[in-house]
């Protein structure tokens, strides 16, 4: 496995915020985490990605450990998180937010090259690249924090809550992107999600969390009818109705 999250515990002062959680992303999947809020989702990924030190368990990248590091060195090593929100830096242009990037990177003329390819794949940033990024519509900033991560050189991308506060048919552009980028250029994704629905039609893999505690692991193509999704990610029985149900 590319990543492999073995038995993480993780606490916010007293209070555990994940309990024992394993996740596994081989190189080139797309692997999903799906679960209601506060079910820990973000916190795995703020544990992958240095923000937050687990207390007990192993995080391991391309057979190194990578506990305590620091998020930078994280980075550093080849996973680039794309945090919930869409943080861009609005007083910028889009260049200058996709050049930040770059920053730790030192092969200048590799770096030019995959800033061509990345409007390439992003053409409306390539036609706004000198807007002030704060004027993009909802969609165009998603994809303007994906691309900024691909100019880090990652081997993996972590993304948190892609379709977050957008129009579904702009959910639907920022999906086939990221199905693109796995399918013409092999990049690995670790994509964390509230709709399990979405997670399905994109995901290799899938994982439902729910409480911090892993309810369920499979491939999406043996959970495709939803029923031991829906069962994980409520905590109901089989032919139990539930009023959260609308979240598929």
């Amino acid at each position: 496995m590319l990543l492999s999250v073995e038995n993480i515990t993780v606490h916010y002062s007293r209070l555990p915020a994940l309990r024992e959680v394993s996740v596994s992303v081989d190189e080139g999947e797309i692997v999903c985490i799906v679960g209601p809020n506060g079910a820990g989702k973000s916190t795995t990924l703020l544990s992958i990605s240095g923000v937050l030190n687990p207390t007990s368990g192993d995080i391991t990248f391309d057979g190194k450990r990578i506990n305590g590091m620091s998020p930078e060195a994280v980075a550093r090593a080849g996973i680039s998180q794309v945090p919930e929100g869409r943080h861009v830096f609005t007083t910028l242009n889009v260049e200058e937010n996709l050049r930040i990037g770059t920053s730790m990177r030192d092969d200048r003329g590799e770096i030019e090259k995959d800033f061509k390819r990345v409007l390439e794949i992003f053409p409306v940033l390539a036609e706004r690249r000198r807007q002030a990024a704060g004027k993009l519509s909802g969609g165009e900033q998603q994809m303007l924090v994906i691309a900024r991560a691909l100019l880090t050189s990652p081997r993996i991308m972590t993304i948190d809550e892609p379709s977050l506060g957008l129009a579904p048919n702009l959910v639907d552009r920022v999906y086939e992107t990221l199905l693109d980028l796995r399918n013409d250029r092999g990049m690995t994704l670790l994509i964390v999600e509230q709709s399990s629905e979405r997670a399905l039609k994109a995901a290799d893999r899938m994982y439902v969390l729910r409480s911090g505690q892993m309810q369920l692991e499979g491939n999406a193509a043996d959970l495709q009818d939803g029923e031991k999704v829906r069962q994980a990610y409520f905590g109901f029985e089989e032919g139990v109705a539930h009023e959260g149900e609308v979240a598929f």
